[in-house]
């Protein structure tokens, strides 16, 4: 591949949406085929288990591994494998996030329906029949709930520390 050559696939590629791990311009079936299953053994790859993978015996694998070698410099397999590996990582967390998300809306309704009971519970109570251990008790769970609902959970029953996410100024830096 000349220089001009070179630089006209990297425009493209820079241009284009494509993913680096499909087949490239001027790779053949068999170092597609050896790039992929080099591709999907995993973080732990290397072109000798992946070449065992294949279903390749071991006499066979020493003839190979040289044009696999080869392939793996021409086509770029470390670099578009760790594409695919990102790209695998990035399917996971979007698919993290929409189960912690799922279970976060039902973790709110469910919350709902409990207040609404408590809420119609209180309104029959008659005040008079709260003693005042439990009237401490309950001021203390709307205040530990209120500030859980608020982002802060409460440690050692005093300080509210902020949870992940928050920004927390330490009185070194107030005012600045």
């Amino acid at each position: 591949m000349t220089d001009i050559d070179k630089t006209i696939e990297e425009a493209k590629a820079a241009l284009l949406p494509f993913e680096s791990w499909e087949r490239l311009p001027g790779e053949t079936s068999a170092a597609y085929g050896a790039f992929c299953a080099y591709r999907d053994y995993g973080p732990e790859r290397n072109i000798r288990r992946a070449l065992e993978t294949a279903g390749n015996e071991a006499g066979r694998c020493g003839k190979r591994y040289g044009m696999w070698r080869a392939w793996a410099a021409q086509f770029r397999w470390r670099e578009r494998a760790a594409d695919y590996d990102r790209y695998l990582d990035r399917l996971k967390q979007t698919e993290r996030r929409k189960t912690i998300e799922a279970r976060e809306e039902t973790h709110r309704a469910v919350t709902g329906k409990m207040l609404a009971a408590v809420e119609k519970k209180l309104d029959l109570m008659d005040p008079a029949d709260l003693t005042q251990g439990t009237v401490t008790e309950w001021v203390q769970a709307a205040i530990r709930a209120d500030r859980e609902a608020a982002g802060l959970v409460v440690l050692n029953g005093e300080k509210a520390e902020p949870k992940q996410g928050e920004i927390n100024f330490t009185p070194e830096f107030e005012g600045l």
